[in-house]
């Protein structure tokens, strides 16, 4: 949670009811697609009485449907209509994603736009080099900023990095995920000299990744540029002379349509 969100949480105008009510949305990720009662109870920290409240509050919006036999809720689809919202009215999608088409078309490779949000980046659009899983597609997937959104913290200032990443769960997601915080900020000091970042194997086994910060004309951070490759076909010289180059061309580009 942010300085920012803390603040906003202890204000008497904060709603601590529907702050719960969201939480108990929120338990629906990727590990837990279909829910029962006393699951949501486990995960959420709420009373049985108050996920009862909630789950039925939300079956009648729409939002959430119940399976009759297992008694397990599940999202709908109606709760995609947020994220089309969100990502329809959002300019930054819509003046990077011919960008990104063309850098796609230019490197063969996948292509991605993320954001920082907290101690994370979401990516916002995601275009495969091809179709290999289904969820490589979605945008709003997310990613721990710490070995994934080094482009992007690489704007901040060194305080609000260490406090990023003193609030990151850094548990190592490969053999090759760094997780010290001193050597995060050492590689974090390097993409400032160089102006952009590569990352090798360290959220996927074979893939190697470079990303370009994307700046609005004051200065600040908006999001990051991704080019992912296989590492047996890309070394990192070659994406450094190869992929680099248009990761920041791609970012520029964007950033002057801001």
């Amino acid at each position: 949670m942010t300085d920012i969100e803390k603040t906003k949480r202890d204000s008497p105008l904060f709603i601590a009811s529907l702050e719960k009510g969201v939480r108990l949305l929120e338990a629906f990720d990727e590990g837990h697609r279909r829910l029962g009662l006393n699951d949501l109870v486990d995960l959420t920290g709420l009373n049985k009485s108050a996920v009862q409240r909630f789950l039925h509050t939300w079956e009648a919006l729409g939002y959430l449907a119940k399976d009759a036999v297992t008694k397990q809720f599940r999202l709908t689809p109606k709760v995609m209509s947020l994220s089309y919202n969100f990502l329809r009215g959002e300019r930054l999608v819509e003046i990077a994603t011919p960008f990104l088409l063309d850098a796609r078309e230019r490197t063969g490779n996948s292509v991605y736009l993320g954001t920082l949000y907290d101690t994370s980046i979401i990516y916002l659009i995601r275009l495969p080099k091809r179709l290999l899983l289904l969820e490589g597609t979605l945008p709003g997937r997310r990613v721990p900023a710490f070995c994934g959104g080094r482009a992007f913290l690489s704007c901040l200032d060194d305080g609000e990095v260490l406090d990023i990443l003193k609030r990151s769960d850094r548990t190592a997601i490969t053999p090759h995920t760094i997780t010290d915080i001193d050597e995060n900020m050492r590689e974090i000091a390097k993409v400032r000299k160089k102006g952009f970042c590569i990352s090798g194997q360290e959220q996927l086994a074979g893939e190697i990744a470079v990303s370009a910060p994307v700046l609005d004309m004051r200065g600040t951070p908006r999001a990051a540029v991704y080019i992912s490759a296989r590492i047996a076909e890309w070394p990192p010289e070659r994406v450094e002379a190869e992929l680099a180059p248009i990761a920041l061309e791609t970012a520029g580009m964007i950033r002057a349509q801001l």
